[in-house]
């Protein structure tokens, strides 16, 4: 167990849902030629393959009681089915409608009671320049 620094836990008492306290990055990625898998299902089992490298991907807050000091950091097993989740697009949906929806989720708060990440995968995009098939991921990660 350990203590959050006082700007860390700053960042959990200031946020509200109108100002989230989590940073966000978009990444359009075209697939390689001949790709049959399902982006997310690979993408689940190459970060659970990299978690014991990534405590800061395996630990949640830890609130003490009466909230008489800062918040405490835990270790967690974190679920990946909701930590990592498909987002299917309309056919040939475009950048225009990736980020209308990036926008939407952007705001949705992170769920405390767990690890504060969470990816979104994005596939039914247009194909990309050279024709191949686009999948975009949308990540979340908390300030804290």
């Amino acid at each position: 167990m350990k203590t959050l620094s006082g700007l860390d836990s700053a960042f959990l008492y200031l946020e509200t849902p109108e100002m989230p306290m989590h940073v966000g990055a978009l990444h359009i990625l075209e697939l390689p030629e001949g790709y049959k898998g399902r982006f997310v299902r690979d993408l689940r089992k190459h970060i659970a393959s990299r978690l014991p490298a990534a405590p800061v991907l395996r630990r949640r807050l830890w609130w003490m009681p009466l909230n008489l000091a800062n918040p405490a950091w835990v270790d967690a097993e974190p679920d990946l089915e909701e930590h990592i989740v498909a987002i299917r697009m309309p056919p040939g949906s475009g950048v225009a409608e990736l980020e209308k929806r990036v926008g939407e989720l952007h705001p949705v708060l992170l769920d405390r009671s767990g690890p504060l990440w969470k990816f979104h995968v994005f596939d039914g995009l247009e194909p990309g320049p050279e024709g191949g098939r686009r999948v975009a991921v949308y990540s979340q990660l908390h300030h804290a």
